[in-house]
């Protein structure tokens, strides 16, 4: 589990400082997946910086298991992953990180291949340019060479970004296969996309102004629309249909994603 615990971090601008964060506490479960969701400006990539150990809090601290964070506790993984990915193959990007923390050759291949089939990258993935991949393919080879240097906490800016829905449903599948098979296994992720927190978050983040302003599950933060509103958020599509339907007489309940829309439809018309 991450402990957040009275977390403070300004950093100087031209015209003075700024307070990204103001004691934020909060824990992130591990086995899960957490969204952190806000508006621009709202502190979210400050506080995924400093989960990933970046940068230091100027009072408080962040912990893991009771060690504090540091680059080598947790693996990020950018908003654009073309950032990211550098070597002439896919297969040297995802074995740059175990070769230079200290694995052999024979190690690191193992490694490589295990994080590759995870990511259903095939062999002959591979053997090409990184650059030459899909969007939704190079978000998988950036997690692949995180996952390849065994880091049990997962950090993912925006990972459904700029992908078709194809490529997002591919991204948030493998990581629901990861935390399925590795109970250890922490993901968190920034969203803008209020259905990505809802459908694919078993718990969520949301900030405002550098403050922690809630926290739980997503039903229970949905359920505040109006001060979601408030801090320039709102509320996923789904729930928005529910509410239309229920004044017109229509109780589907509280859908959070498509499919339990459809669900509880297909269930009232049965």
């Amino acid at each position: 589990m991450i402990e957040i615990k009275n977390v403070s971090y300004k950093y100087s601008t031209p015209a003075g400082s700024v307070h990204a964060l103001k004691s934020i506490t909060a824990s992130i479960p591990s086995g899960a997946v957490t969204a952190i969701i806000g508006h621009t400006g709202s502190g979210k990539s400050t506080l995924m910086e400093l989960l990933a150990g970046l940068i230091k809090p100027d009072c408080g601290a962040i912990t893991a298991d009771g060690k504090e964070m540091s680059p080598k506790t947790a693996g990020l993984v950018f908003q654009y992953p073309e950032y990211q990915l550098f070597a002439e193959t896919v297969y040297d990007d995802i074995a740059f990180g175990p070769l230079n923390s200290g694995s052999s050759k024979a190690e690191a291949d193992e490694r490589v291949k295990y994080a590759a089939t995870k990511m259903r990258i095939d062999s002959d993935m591979m053997k090409y340019s990184p650059f030459t991949l899909s969007g939704g393919q190079k978000r998988l080879a950036a997690i692949a060479g995180i996952l390849a240097m065994k880091r049990d906490i997962l950090l993912l800016d925006e990972p459904a970004a700029g992908l078709d829905p194809s490529g997002r449903q591919l991204v948030f599948s493998v990581i629901s296969e990861l935390i399925e098979e590795n109970k250890n296994m922490t993901v968190v992720f920034v969203t803008h996309s209020m259905e990505d927190a809802a459908e694919f978050a078993d718990n969520i983040l949301v900030l405002d102004s550098g403050e922690l302003i809630m926290q739980g599950a997503p039903d229970e933060v949905f359920s505040n629309k109006e001060q979601l509103i408030s801090c320039g958020l709102d509320i996923p599509e789904m729930m928005k249909l529910s509410i239309a339907l229920c004044e017109r007489g229509i109780d589907i309940g509280t859908p959070l994603s498509v499919s339990d829309a459809y669900r509880n439809i297909m269930r009232l018309l049965k």
